[in-house]
């Protein structure tokens, strides 16, 4: 972390942003962002800072029309970084709005302890903070029986974890919130919404949610447990009444050690 300009094997770590800074010159201080960073894969949650206020521990069913709403306030995604020169490429496997006309992608350089991201094609600037280090892994996921796929990465004692939504978004082009809004029926906008990015701690065996896209996620276990000789991993998610149940994935890609995807698990 000498250099100038990092390297994508300088930002294994937890990263809090302080600042962005858009083209029009306002600023955003506010805005709770996360973004884990494993050996190539990463996840990504941006949630307003009275989303809480608004729609408390709820499941999506549960919720009225402007709660689901400010739900579309939020930014979640998931993917691969990519380096090329002083460029890095987030790619987006998973992404709780559609997809951009133009590749997440941006330089990135140290200023006094501070990693300053510069958008490429776009006219911003972000301030990240470092806060916890650790032993990186990371895998892709694959959920063949419902047809969706999905993301956990976990460097020291922080993870995150994504799921898609079993079937894509209807416009691919049209934003969330009009998607969203142009729902005749609750079930419908729901489940535009069913998309997971969730952030949360390791203590011991406890795999705890603490911020999430889904409401009822937060303050539940992840409790990841690898299977039938770690080629598959099973997680506890719920059902869309909140009811716990197995989700259970295959690793389709893993980085680092596999062992440490699982409850239990020390990383030092």
């Amino acid at each position: 972390m000498s250099r100038s300009h990092p390297a994508v094997a300088d930002l294994h770590g937890v990263w809090q942003r302080t600042l962005a800074r858009e083209a029009d010159g306002s600023t955003d201080c506010v805005t709770i962002t996360t973004w884990v960073q494993g050996p190539s894969l990463f996840g990504d949650l941006r949630q307003p800072p009275a989303l809480d206020d608004v729609v408390g521990r709820a499941l999506l069913m549960d919720l009225d029309r402007p709660q689901l709403l400010a739900l579309c306030g939020q930014k979640a995604f998931a993917g691969t970084l990519h380096e090329d020169g002083d460029v890095f490429t987030w790619v987006r496997r998973i992404d709780l709005h559609p997809s951009a006309l133009l590749p997440d992608a941006g330089t990135l350089h140290w200023a006094d302890g501070v990693l300053v991201e510069a958008g490429l094609h776009e006219d911003y600037v972000e301030h990240w903070e470092l806060i916890e280090q650790g032993s990186p892994a990371a895998a892709v996921l694959e959920d063949r029986l419902e047809g969706c796929a999905g993301m956990l990465v976990r460097v020291g004692s922080w993870f995150g974890y994504a799921r898609d939504r079993p079937v894509p978004l209807p416009s691919p082009v049209v934003p969330l919130v009009d998607q969203v809004g142009g729902c005749s029926r609750r079930a419908e906008a729901a489940a535009l919404l069913d998309c997971e990015v969730s952030i949360g701690r390791v203590h011991g065996d406890r795999w705890e949610i603490v911020r999430s896209t889904l409401p009822h996620r937060v303050g539940t276990q992840l409790r990841p447990e690898l299977r039938s000789g770690g080629d598959w991993l099973r997680i506890r998610d719920t059902d869309p009444q909140g009811r716990a149940r197995p989700r259970d994935w295959q690793l389709a890609r893993v980085e680092g050690p596999a062992r440490l995807l699982a409850a239990g698990s020390t990383w030092r």
